[in-house]
């Protein structure tokens, strides 16, 4: 039997996804333990996470994707689990692709693994635009920190407990990802990717659209610049 690893589901109004999320998750051949953090939604996801068997916390009204993660993050943490692993509710994230993210934390050569759409091209590559963002925020954390990252927006990762106590500690609650390689970069975490084949999403819509797109580059955009001149938080022991 493997490490004890938590899959931590941060999910709002995707009732029509997450029940075929969780049954691809059982169909692993290794049993992995899942939470569902629902993050306010006022559709039935809470429901149809706890018919598909999973683990479900309910957040009192929407929090923010990365306060829903980070939810999930503590849960790992304060209950031993060794890993944690992250895939989106809406589909996109295709579950067997946890093997290859949680070997370099096996094997103890890295703290966190991203999965990258963009090594190998594979799969759905998202919109032109989100494409060239990424560019723009790889560019921005090769400046803010020296770490490169082909994909700085993918939600798909695993990470060990000196990671999950990091982003536990410090994340932000709409631009979880970009900010999650910062800290932990500045932290001297080991961040490495591997290259995964991603999705279009399934049932419902992606809340982002093109001015909110842009809004959320502005903006990230200044939180690095801030992020590279706040002083490096002293390193965090764990237990």
């Amino acid at each position: 039997m493997g490490p004890r690893t938590l899959v931590v589901v941060p999910a709002f109004n995707e009732a029509g996804n997450v029940g075929r999320l969780l049954a691809e998750i059982r169909a692993l051949p290794d049993r992995l333990d899942v939470v569902v953090v629902d993050d306010g939604s006022p559709d039935a996801t809470a429901g149809a996470a706890a018919a598909g068997g999973a683990r479900v916390l309910r957040l009192p009204f929407n929090c923010g994707i990365g306060a829903a993660v980070q939810t999930g993050l503590r849960l790992a943490l304060e209950e031993g689990y060794e890993f944690a692993a992250r895939l989106d509710g809406d589909g996109q994230h295709d579950p067997r692709a946890l093997a290859a993210l949680l070997a370099p934390l096996e094997a103890g050569r890295a703290d966190f693994v991203i999965g990258s759409r963009y090594l190998e091209r594979q799969g759905f590559q998202s919109s032109a635009a989100r494409r060239a963002g990424s560019r723009w925020f790889s560019v921005l954390l090769r400046l803010a920190c020296g770490q490169h990252v082909s994909d700085p927006t993918s939600g798909l990762w695993t990470a060990n407990r000196r990671a999950a106590a990091v982003l536990a500690a410090h994340s932000t609650s709409d631009y979880p990802e970009v900010d999650a390689v910062l800290h932990l970069a500045r932290q001297g975490c080991v961040i490495t990717e591997v290259p995964v084949a991603m999705r279009a999403r399934g049932a419902g819509r992606s809340s982002i659209d093109t001015p909110r797109a842009l809004y959320y580059v502005l903006k990230v955009t200044i939180a690095l610049a801030a992020g590279r001149l706040r002083p490096v938080p002293a390193r965090r022991r764990i237990e």
